[in-house]
Formats: structure tokens, sequence, C-alpha cells
């Protein structure tokens, strides 16, 4: 092997792995039957190597492999070694790295070397299992004869048969190997192998087990490196720094987290670069930016980064869809300051001059946690004497991680954790099997209770029990062709039969006499004497003195005209070192920038909360007053200053227009005549519950609980307050509405005749709502909404015990709240 020879630790780790296999390979050779062999491999032919990114790992498992495979073995064992990349992306990656630091490893093309007569030991064959494993049998080229090659169906029996032995090294595909049934199989039937070595920087015992009972084997030899030793060698840094912005709630929607995560990356990595220099190193860093799985992800980044000041010629990005560059020759290539990817980060590319890494993608586990982190793990070749000998400045002892979610950090922080608690271990030669010699005939026997049988026993692996591709709970759908003619179905869903909802509740509409009601129903004529025409509100068909008004009304004082004006805001920054969960987080205060386009995305939606009110002019009115402000303050409005300005204070502040929208349809709406007279009668099945005080001595059936509820309270009246009630349809010709600030039309539920009451002719108008609504967007308006004639409308909300309350609106808080109890003789003061 080229390069540096291996560190103290690293050839520990290999020393054990080799102990354990040739103890395997010892009781192979003296008892070679099947059983036998599987006997021995099931308990000393699989290892676990576990260690932190950036310590060796896969040059421990090449060592392995080479050692394991030498022609000049004293045994004269042959291998042939099957190498499984979690990706198909890492193949080619691995392939290179062998060629140039194994000598002792032939590397094969498995698409087109799978001849027998040509294999030697130390042939290996890198893949996945996607590609030895494809259920459908048009993808499954492996597995199929071609001029040149066997399948490997095929193949390797005949390694086997031709004296090679089988050696499968798994780089972190364990992880999703019981999951896939066909791999599982492939495994088991197939492959059979004699050795087996896990590598992974992510153990996850509950994996490893199912992979141990999925795989047949029955011990598995566990190899650990602690991060300390990998620290101590020089290869990976003295810790990781995660860093979070942390913002008041009324605050955080404002505010842009990514860009503020770059700005601050890019200011620690110029210092980095900086130190570097002044160290004599020739080395420019590498910040990272890993971004989501959104299409317009890669952009948004560059616009980010070259806000924060990155050259454009600085950046290089690479995504799975879009492979603009390469990512092994970015990692090297130190023209490019900064990369952006879009892939899985457990992809594992190599990029020891990474100092920084930007996390734009929200996840809170710890194993992403863990792959974040061993992106920048590694120290550079250039800084592995330095930091050997401890004269690296603190600055360059460390890696940094901004996060733009700050809740990402218990991810990194538990990922840390989880590293530090991998303890350097070696494993024991398993002493459950042991060659025995039965009729003259050696045997490998599995021992009980430290003893052999005397008789021959063979050796098999407990049953995996057969996997299937779904689930059992998953259902499975035939498709059928939809008709190419119209038919009963197309026509039920071109035409669907009304909803009940859609179908009128009853025959009321009309004014002219009640036609005969439906079989089942009845007609409810209203009560002699009582009044059948109301009024109701609207707004003026021009809108013009609205726009004046709102222009003239909304409340741009100092406090609103300074939120205009800023362009970022006081936020917490936290720093943890996540390898020391001793050491306190660092806290500090720094400026974090507004997002101008969250900020204009709700700007817009306020504008289009007015419905009644054209955007577009509203726009104009709002951008005039704000003109004008600048202008008295004597602040050059420049560019675009006046048009941010006024999105930074309809984000910051949406109440101030909806009030001055409040307050101008209040001055401007209308009252007149609703457009007929309430209904002679209405229709409703015979034996609807009867009411003593409604308009048809009727409780209509379309009130919810609540509003039902309600309606019993006003007919238990024994006060005589209540005269009369009747229910507020929505949307009818006779309907009470009241013109809301935006523009729409509010039809509160009930109309009450109040003893007593002067305003409106006695009519007070009345809402029933449910606490799960209380503080909606429309509640909010509704709360404190009042009708020209009628006057306010009081709102209630029926408590569990019963009680109705009424609501009042906090605008300071902009919440609603329960106030007190409701009385009916108090009906009148409203």
């Amino acid at each position: 092997m080229s390069g540096q020879g291996p560190k103290g630790y690293q050839e520990e780790a290999v020393r054990n792995v080799l102990e354990i296999f040739r103890y395997a390979e010892s009781q192979i050779q003296l008892a070679p039957d099947a059983a036998s062999r599987a006997a021995a491999s099931a308990y000393n032919g699989c290892a676990l190597l576990e260690a932190p990114t950036g310590s060796g790992k896969t040059r421990m498992a090449g060592l392995i492999a080479e050692a394991f495979s030498r022609p000049d073995r004293p045994d004269n064992a042959k291998i042939v070694w099957f190498w499984f990349t979690p990706f198909a992306g890492l193949v080619e990656q691995s392939e290179a790295v062998f060629k140039a630091d194994f000598v002792g490893l032939r590397v094969r093309d498995l698409l087109t070397e799978r001849v027998t007569a040509s294999a030697k030991s130390g042939d290996l064959f890198v893949t996945t299992w996607a590609s030895v494993a494809a259920a459908r049998k048009d993808t499954r080229v492996l597995r199929s004869s071609g001029d040149t090659s066997l399948a490997l169906d095929d193949f390797i029996p005949e390694l086997r048969e031709d004296g090679f032995r089988i050696g499968v090294v798994v780089d972190e595909a364990h992880h999703g190997f019981t999951k896939a049934t066909e791999a599982v199989k492939f495994y088991r039937d197939v492959m059979r192998p004699d050795f087996t070595l896990l590598v992974t920087a992510t153990p996850n015992d509950q994996d490893i087990e199912r992979f141990k009972e999925a795989a047949g084997i029955q011990e598995l030899h566990r190899i650990s490196v602690s991060r300390k030793d990998a620290v101590d060698a020089a290869l990976i840094k003295d810790g990781i720094k995660s860093i979070a912005y942390i913002a008041p709630d009324d605050q955080r929607a404002l505010l842009d987290f990514g860009l503020t995560a770059i700005a601050d990356a890019w200011q620690m990595h110029g210092a980095i670069k900086k130190t570097l220099a002044g160290i004599g190193i020739n080395l420019t860093p590498l910040m990272l930016v890993q971004v989501g799985n959104s299409d317009k992800a890669v952009d948004e980044a560059k616009t980010r980064l070259q806000a924060a000041g990155v050259p454009a010629s600085a950046i290089a990005w690479y995504t799975s869809e879009d492979p603009n560059d390469d990512l092994l020759v970015v990692a090297k290539d130190e023209s490019k300051e900064v990369l952006i990817f879009k892939v899985a980060v457990a992809l594992g590319f190599d990029a020891p001059r990474a100092f920084t890494l930007v996390s734009l993608r929200g996840a809170k586990d710890t194993d992403f946690g863990i792959q974040v982190v061993g992106r920048i793990l590694r120290v550079h070749a250039r800084l592995q004497p330095r930091a050997l000998d401890k004269t690296l400045p603190d600055l360059l002892r460390y890696g940094y991680v901004f996060l733009a979610d700050a809740e990402n950090q218990t991810g990194l922080t538990s990922a840390g954790e989880k590293i530090n608690s991998i303890q350097t271990e070696l494993s024991k030669v398993s002493p459950y099997t042991m060659v025995v010699s039965v009729a003259g005939k050696n045997e490998v026997q599995v021992t009980q209770n430290g003893q052999t049988s005397l008789v021959s026993v063979p050796y098999a692996p407990a049953p995996f029990p057969p996997l299937t591709a779904q689930s059992p709970s998953a259902p499975t759908f035939t498709a059928q062709a939809a008709p190419t003619t119209p038919g009963l179905l197309t026509s039920l869903i071109l035409n669907p039969p009304p909803s009940p909802l859609d179908v009128p509740s009853n025959g009321s509409q009309k004014t002219s006499a009640a036609p005969s009601p439906l079989s089942g129903n009845r007609n409810y004529a209203i009560r002699a004497g009582i009044p059948r025409l109301y009024k109701t509100e609207q707004l003026p068909l021009s809108t013009d003195d609205l726009l004046r008004c709102v222009k003239a009304t909304i409340g741009i004082d100092d406090k609103v005209f300074g939120a205009g004006l800023r362009e970022s805001v006081k936020v917490t920054k936290k720093s943890v070192d996540i390898f020391d969960a001793d050491k306190d987080a660092e806290i500090t205060a720094m400026q974090a920038r507004l997002s101008d386009y969250e900020i204009a995305r709700r700007a817009n939606g306020v504008l289009f909360d007015a419905e009644y009110l054209h955007p577009k002019q509203l726009h104009e009115a709002l951008m005039e007053r704000l003109q004008a402000e600048f202008e008295h303050r004597g602040i050059p409005a420049e560019g675009d200053a006046v048009e941010k300005a006024l999105n930074r204070i309809m984000a910051t502040y949406p109440n101030i227009l909806r009030k001055a929208a409040r307050q101008c349809s209040a001055k401007y709406k209308e009252v007149v005549d609703a457009d007929q007279s309430l209904p002679e009668s209405v229709e409703w099945p015979v034996g609807t519950p009867r009411s003593s005080l409604n308009i048809y001595g009727i409780v209509p059936q379309d009130l919810n609980e609540p509003e039902r509820k309600f309606a019993g309270l006003l007919d238990a009246d024994t006060s005589g307050t209540v005269e009369y009630w009747f229910r507020n349809e929505t949307r009818k010709p006779w309907s009470i509405a009241i013109v809301l600030p935006n523009g729409y039309r509010y039809f509160p539920d009930f109309g009450i005749k109040v003893k007593g009451r002067t305003k409106g002719d006695g009519i007070l108008l009345l809402e029933i709502k449910g606490d799960h609504i209380l503080n909606g967007a429309d509640t909010l308006e509704k709360v404190v909404a009042s009708h020209g004639f009628y006057g306010s409308v009081p709102m209630l909300m029926r408590e569990p015990d019963g009680r109705y309350v009424t609501i009042k609106y906090d605008e300071k808080t902009d919440k609603n709240f329960p106030d007190q109890i409701f009385r009916i003789e108090n009906l009148a003061g409203f």
C-alpha cells in the first residue's frame, strides 16, 4: 500500500479482525464440508468495524482484505472479495482508492469480468446491493450470463468449487439491508460468504441485530475505534462547533436564517483562510452548503451566497439530478471555495479542506447529525504535522456547522454524544465452535455448555422468516382503465348528485305564496305582527373615497416608519461544542438578516386581505403615503427603498392596515334595506322541535349544537327580555349582513328583539363561536364588528359546563379571550 503507514490503532484493529478470520479459516480447512464451514463462519467469520468518519475505516477494511488475500499465506487460502457501497455513485470512487492504495487487491469489473478461470486471490468487485439483488428480471443484468461472463448465481458457486473463499465487505449499507427482500435472499442463498466485514461510522444496535438475524450470523465481533484515537493521530479535528440562531417567536418568520447562517459561515471561512496564510500553510479552505430537495434550492443558495459577498466564480454545485461539478474534483480544486450540494450527506465524499458547513435543510435525527459532522471532521494532510505536535491554532482545530434551523442542533449534540460513546475495544475469538472427529471424519460443532457431541451434529443457521416486498397491511390495487364513452361512472364524476349541504334547507327563498311541502314536511308560518324587512350593509360601488381614507388614516408613526428601514434584527447566537457536553454553550448577540422574500410574501397577503379594494390601487395609495413620509423626514428614497420599506411595515404591522380599513369601511359603508322580506313561512319536517319565541315557532334544524342550546336558553327566558328571535341565515336576500374591513360580508347567527333596547328598533345581532376557532382570522374581525343600524354584535362561547361567556378582543395581543358570564337579562345593555 502506498502513502503513510497505518496508525497504531489502525494496526491493532486490522490485527484483531485478521486473528478472528484466520481462526475461522483454520476450522474451515480442517472440516471443509458445507455445514462445518457454515458453523465456523457463523461464529468467527463476521466482524463489525465501527469508527468515526475520517479515522480511516476504508483504509482499515482495505488492509484487512489485502492481508487476508495474500498468496503467500501459510494456509494457502484464496479469497475473492465483494465490496458493497451505500450508493452507486460511490462505486467508482471506491475503485479509484483501492487501485491507488492497495497493491495487494485487484479491482475487477463486475459487469464484464465474471470469469472463474482468470480469478485470483485478492480480486475485489465493488458494487451495491441494488445491482445484484434487483427484484425485476429486466434489471438483473449481473444475474444473467453473457458472451464472456457468467451469471453471478453461477460465478460464485464456481469460485467456491475452485477453492476460493467468498468475502463480503458492507460499507454502511447494512442499515437498509433487512428492508430489501432480494438482498437478504441473495446474501443467504447465493453469496453465502465465508467472511463478512461490516464497516460503519453510524452504528445502530437495532440495525446490527436485524442484520445478524437476516444473514444467519451467530456471533458478530465488534472492533471499535474511539474518536480520541483518531484525534490523537491527527486524522480528525479536536471538535465540531454547531452554531444556531434563536429569535423571538414574533420575529422568526420575518428572518432569513439561511442568509444569516451563510453570511456568518462566510465570515468564519475568511477568518480560517487568513489564519492558514498567517502560519504559512498554502491551503484554500472549503465551505460546504447543504440544501434541501426543492427544485430551486441550489439557485436560492447561490443568491444568498452572492448576497453575503461570495464571488460567483468561487461557487460550485452538485446535485444528483444536475451534477454540474464532480464532487471529488471540487474537493481538491482550490479555485472553488464554496460547494453547494443536494445529495444524501451519507454519500461520503471526502473534503479534507472543508472547515465550515451550512445546513439549509431540516433534519433533527442523530444519524443525520453524524453524517453532517463527518463532512468536516477530517484534518487535511498539510495540517496533520502541526496537529500532531499540537502547534495548530485553535481556530483550525475545529469544524463549524451553521444551522438555518436551530432545532437541528439537538441532532448534532446527540450525534456528538453517540460518537463519544464509542470507546476503543477489541474482540476475542469465539470459543463456541470446535473441530471434532466423528467416525474418523473432522467436523466443526457448536459446543453446548462447553461440550461437543459424540455423534455427528451438522450445523444449520436459524431460518429467517420469509420477507415480502410489500407490507401485509398494505393492500394491493389493480389499475382499471377509465371508460372511453360516457357511462354511469363518468356521469357521476362529471355530474355528481347534490350534497345534502347543497339542497335548500327550506322552501323560503321565494316571497310568493309557499308551495306545497314535500312529503313528510310541513310549512311553518311566521307569527303575526313580526316585522319582515330588516336592514343590511353594503359597500359603495366606487372605492375612491375608501382608498383616500385608508391612505390618510393608516398610522405610520416614527416606530412604524423605523420598521420600514430596518434590515436586520437582533438574535441570540448559540454555539455548542458537540463533543463536550459539560462545556456551557457560548451565547452571543448578533444581527440576523431579514428575509426580503418572506416579507414581500407577507406584505402581499396583507394587501390582498382587503378584497373590496384592488390590490394594485391600494399598493399605489400606500406607496404615495410612504413616499411622502420619506420626504417629510428628509430621507432620500432611492431605488426600491420605498417598496422594501412598505413591505417591511406591512409584514411587521399588518394590523395598521386592517385598523385603517375598519375605520374607513365603518365611515363609508352604506346601510340599506335587505333585498327581500323574510318569507311568510318555512318548510321543515313534521315533528321539528317547537320554539316559544322563534318567529316561526320552531328550532331550525340547521343549528349546530352550541347554537341549538342557545336557542333553548332564549326560549327559557322568563324575564320578558326576549320578545322574539330568528335565525339570520347566511347570504339570503333577506339576511342581515355586516361589512368587514376585508370586504367580506358577515352574517351573525341570531337576530333577537330585546325589550327595552332603543338602538336598531330593539333588534340585537348575536354570534355563537366554538373555542377551536376563537382566534381564527375571521373571528378576530367579527368580534369587533358593528352594524351601522343595529350596533355592536356580542360574541358568545359555550363552555364545557354549559355556561355561555362573552368574548373580548385584546388589541395588544391581537387575541380573543373569554370575558364574563352571559346573562339573558343583560341583553338590552349590549
